[in-house]
């Protein structure tokens, strides 16, 4: 996405189990390129190219976090959006926390079970 504002899906993530067999996957099906990131945090994660739409990445499970897809809608901020999530009913799941010079995310649950993300980018320079 060139361009994309407050409300739209940015990144598509896909917590899996078996990395190697996920990217494997994806790149014969779909065509997609995947690539190894190197991350300040330590974290094996790789991004992917859908082609058009939001691109996203995929890695193992979060400690004690089952397999899943996790979508990510861009905000102006993460902490006004996690009031007005848990002022509309929803529940964080995990408080707002920095990506190293990506941005910032929390994890929410909406009323009725489906999990997402909240991102907000941190200033270009």
């Amino acid at each position: 996405m060139s361009d994309p504002k407050p409300g739209a899906v940015v990144h598509i993530e896909y917590s899996t189990n078996d990395p190697a067999a996920t990217k494997k996957f994806l790149e014969a099906v779909f065509g997609w390129k995947i690539k190894k990131e190197s991350m300040d945090t330590g974290m094996d994660y790789w991004t992917f190219d859908a082609g058009s739409g939001p691109g996203g990445g995929l890695m193992k499970p979060m400690d004690g976090m089952p397999a899943s897809t996790l979508s990510y809608v861009l905000v102006e901020s993460v902490d006004a959006a996690t009031k007005k999530i848990t002022a509309h009913g929803g529940k964080v799941l995990m408080p707002k926390q920095e990506i190293p010079k990506i941005g910032w995310f929390a994890v929410f649950e909406i009323p009725g079970g489906v999990v997402q993300a909240v991102y907000q980018s941190a200033p270009r320079p």
